[in-house]
């Protein structure tokens, strides 16, 4: 863990599933009021998540948060008012090697672009996904249809022993160049342009809002929250992160399901009053 100084936090980027969100992917009271409290300190919040932006914005609608979303893991970032700051695509010479594959295999698959989901069918992998999303807006259309979308992002879920496989076996195939293969949750493999991350949405978010790198914070909790921890002034992770993540982070917190995010929040508060 670093020991640098806690910098004056005038940006707080907070993941949203197994950071915010409880085990049943709603915001507990204490994270919920701890929000109302940074922002009653003039702390711009923002969400970020591997989720489409549709299916974020009933939890920016909770916390009465009317900032930007960081959304598709920093590949698709707009305003409020759904004007885009930052959109990322990649080539579809590249998600239609992965679609090929998951059709050949078996495999489910998610293809993001704008502020949808798309699916060549369902499964009971398309059920997992959307009632761990809740409301993102999402349409089956065929094969034939999602090889032709220019994707922001591309999604295989599977077990978490497949992914992890998985997981290795495309990353030797697309070089760091070409995709950015990574894990958002043990069930999703994800693909992305290589030029995003949720490092380059907290940039952006940062560019617009006129806060510098040191004045912002970030807690996250898992592989795709790296990016923004590491860009971030300073950093949290919570207990249930893995041990990369804990140790890519400035200070632990409690679990998620344990007022993790509320601590955190606390903490910056506090460092925000001594300033």
């Amino acid at each position: 863990m670093s020991e640098r100084p806690e910098p004056f936090a005038q940006l707080l980027a907070i993941d949203l599933d197994f950071t915010l969100l409880d085990a049943d992917r709603n915001i507990p009271s204490e994270n919920r009021a701890a929000v109302r409290r940074a922002r009653a300190a003039g702390i711009h919040v923002v969400l970020a998540s591997g989720r489409i932006a549709s299916g974020m914005r009933h939890y920016s609608d909770q916390l009465g948060l009317d900032g930007p979303l960081i959304s598709c893991n920093g590949a698709y970032v707009v305003t409020a008012g759904r004007e885009i700051i930052e959109e990322h695509r990649f080539s579809r010479r590249y998600s239609q090697r992965v679609i090929r594959y998951c059709r050949s295999h078996g495999f489910h698959v998610n293809v993001y672009a704008d502020d949808k989901v798309y699916f060549a069918e369902t499964s009971p992998w398309t059920d997992i996904y959307l009632r761990r999303a809740q409301r993102a807006n999402a349409e089956v259309v065929g094969w034939d249809a999602l090889m032709e979308i220019d994707p922001l992002k591309v999604i295989l879920i599977d077990s978490r022993e497949t992914v992890a496989r998985l997981q290795v076996r495309f990353q030797r195939e697309f070089r760091a160049q070409e995709l950015s293969v990574t894990v958002s949750e043990p069930e999703y493999l994800e693909f992305l342009s290589p030029d995003c991350s949720k490092g380059t949405g907290l940039a952006a978010v940062a560019g617009i809002l006129g806060v510098p790198r040191e004045r912002t914070a970030a807690v996250g909790d898992y592989h795709n929250d790296l990016p923004m921890l590491e860009w971030a002034g300073h950093s949290a992770a919570v207990a249930n992160a893995p041990e990369a993540v804990r140790a890519a982070a400035d200070v632990l917190v409690p679990r998620h399901d344990r007022g993790g995010v509320a601590a955190y929040v606390d903490l910056v508060l506090q460092n925000l009053e001594q300033s």
